[in-house]
């Protein structure tokens, strides 16, 4: 039982849940952490750890039944799938290299 006085908790996820709520493989998860899409806890046993109320949020603009207002282009965030997509695109297809990605656009 917990003492009156002692703070709550926060829920933290672990990769296999994370994978679950974002239909994803839990190795897709772990690169999100790696890229800095997603912000791991990381616990002293080595193991990272997803705030809820990160993951939560981020279901919310995902799944969001009628579209943003829009932003002005300097404050536009792109949604956190569109990012991920586009990192792995640029990693896997084109070596990391952004310019080969802006010519190969530009081509089209």
């Amino acid at each position: 039982m917990s003492e009156p006085n002692e703070p709550e908790q926060p829920t933290l996820y672990t990769p296999s849940e994370v994978a679950q709520f974002f239909r994803v493989d839990p190795k897709t998860v772990t690169r999100w952490a790696r890229t800095g899409t997603l912000n791991p806890i990381t616990l002293p046993s080595g193991h990272r750890r997803y705030p809820a109320t990160e993951i939560h949020e981020l279901l919310k603009i995902g799944n969001a039944k009628e579209p943003a207002a829009p932003r002005p282009e300097a404050e536009f965030v792109p949604g956190l799938r569109a990012l991920a997509v586009l990192q792995s695109i640029v990693r896997d297809y084109f070596d990391g290299d952004v310019d080969a990605v802006v010519n190969a656009l530009r081509r089209s």
